[in-house]
C-alpha cells in the first residue's frame, strides 16, 4: 500500500505541514517543539520516497540531519548567535531540499509508464521547489539583511526563527506562481536573481512536468480503452 501510494502520502504531509507552520509557530514553546517534529517527519519521509539508492540515502541524510538537529537544538540554546545558527541550518536545509528535487525530477523523467502515483510525485516535487526558494529566501536575508521590503504588518515576523521560515515560504509560492502581492518585495540584486529564477522554474515545471505527466498518464489510460473497443 505505501509503495504504491507513496508520493501521495508525501504530498498529502507537505500540504499539511505548510499549512500549519504558521499556526504552530505563533504559539506555545510547545507547539513549536510539535512543529520541528512535524517538520521532521515530513523531511525524513522525503528520504524514503525521493531517493531509491543507499548511497542518496546517506547523502540526503547527511545533509538533512545537521539541519533538523539544529532546528530543535536553537530552542535549547537561546544564548546563542540564533542569526548563524539559521544560516547553517538553511544553507544545510536548500543542499537537501534540492538534492531531494533534483532526484524526484531525474526518477519521474526516466520512466516508460506513468502511474497516477507519479503525478503526485510531480506536485510534491513542485512544492519541495517553493519550499527550496523559500530557504534561499531566509539565507539571503541573513547574509544581507534589508534585502527585502517587507510591509510594517507583517515585517515583526523577520524577528522569531519558524515565523521567518513561514513568511518566506509564502513569498516563495507568491512567486512561484507569479502572483505577487507586494506586501514583501525584493530590493537588491542578488535577490531580484532569485526571484526570477524561481519565476522561471515554476513555469517550466508546471508546462513541462507536471503537463506532460498528465498528458501521458491520460494517453495511457485512453488507449487501453481505444484497444477493448476494436
Amino acid at each position: 500500500m505505501f509503495q504504491t501510494r507513496k508520493h501521495l502520502i508525501v504530498l498529502s504531509a507537505l500540504v499539511a505541514m505548510l499549512v500549519v507552520e504558521p499556526l504552530l509557530a505563533r504559539g506555545t514553546i510547545g507547539a513549536r517543539h510539535l512543529h520541528a517534529g512535524l517538520l521532521a517527519a515530513v523531511l525524513l519521509s522525503v528520504v524514503f520516497t525521493a531517493f531509491g539508492h543507499r548511497w542518496e540515502r546517506r547523502v540526503a541524510l547527511a545533509l538533512l540531519l545537521p539541519a533538523l538537529a539544529i532546528d530543535v537544538a536553537h530552542f535549547a540554546l537561546p544564548d546563542r548567535p540564533q542569526a548563524r545558527l539559521a544560516l547553517v541550518c538553511h544553507a544545510f536545509t536548500v543542499a537537501f531540499v534540492a538534492f531531494a528535487v533534483a532526484a524526484i525530477l531525474r526518477d519521474i523523467l526516466r520512466r516508460p509508464v506513468v502511474r497516477g502515483d507519479d503525478v503526485f510525485g510531480a506536485i510534491s516535487g513542485y512544492l519541495l521547489g517553493g519550499i527550496l526558494w523559500g530557504n534561499f529566501y531566509v539565507v539571503a536575508d541573513l547574509l544581507a539583511p534589508g534585502s527585502f521590503s517587507v510591509a510594517p504588518e507583517i515585517a515583526w515576523q523577520l524577528r522569531e526563527w519558524t515565523l521567518r521560515r513561514a513568511l518566506f515560504n509564502y513569498f516563495s509560492f507568491a512567486t512561484l506562481t507569479s502572483l505577487g502581492y507586494n506586501d514583501i518585495t525584493s530590493v537588491a540584486p542578488m535577490t531580484d536573481t532569485l526571484t526570477w529564477l524561481e519565476v522561471i522554474f515554476g513555469q517550466f515545471y508546471m508546462a513541462v512536468v507536471v503537463a506532460q505527466l498528465v498528458g501521458m498518464r491520460l494517453a495511457q489510460a485512453i488507449t487501453p480503452a481505444s484497444s477493448e473497443t476494436k
